[in-house]
């Protein structure tokens, strides 16, 4: 059905919202049956795949009350935020790990989409089925989120501009 680069895709996607090697195989095994017994004849089934895996993910998040999901106001929203200092992260391999397991799975799937996948805020809010202001929000928080979590040595490993 997939070729392997596109269920190693896949699998990552799983991954980067779980952060756990074997629920993010039950993750993907649970999408790709929901997928088959569809009967959906889309023209993109991996972006479907992808629609299926979040949902998935979400229900069991909520099911499981693992994660807190909270209503954004749009009012509180920071207007002006300086992309390219996001963009100018440089994350080491080993604390790539901390990083990722520090962050709550929606920042995880932010992440994932930003730097795996190569898509701009616009592109990961359409993705998401969120304003562009949300994603946006999200993103000012994580960085701030991360500047304060970590010391010094790992800011300066970071290399962070504010």
């Amino acid at each position: 059905m997939y070729d392997k680069d596109t269920l190693q895709k896949l699998f990552r996607y799983c991954y980067a919202l779980t952060c756990n090697e074997q629920n993010a195989y039950d993750l993907l095994q649970d999408s790709l049956e929901r997928y088959i017994k569809s009967d959906n004849t889309t023209n993109q089934p991996t972006a479907y795949i992808k629609r299926i895996i979040h949902n998935k993910f979400v229900d069991d998040c909520r099911r499981q009350k693992i994660v807190q999901f909270e209503a954004m106001e749009e009012e509180n929203l920071p207007t002006d935020i300086d992309m390219q200092a996001l963009e100018s992260i440089v994350i080491n391999e080993d604390l790539a790990g901390k990083v990722l397991q520090y962050l709550d799975p929606g920042e995880r799937e932010i992440v994932y989409f930003w730097a795996v996948e190569g898509f701009s805020t616009s592109q990961i809010a359409e993705q998401l089925d969120m304003p562009r202001g949300s994603v946006l929000s999200k993103i000012y928080r994580m960085r701030k989120k991360l500047v304060e979590h970590f010391d010094e040595s790992s800011i300066s490993v970071l290399e962070v501009r504010l």
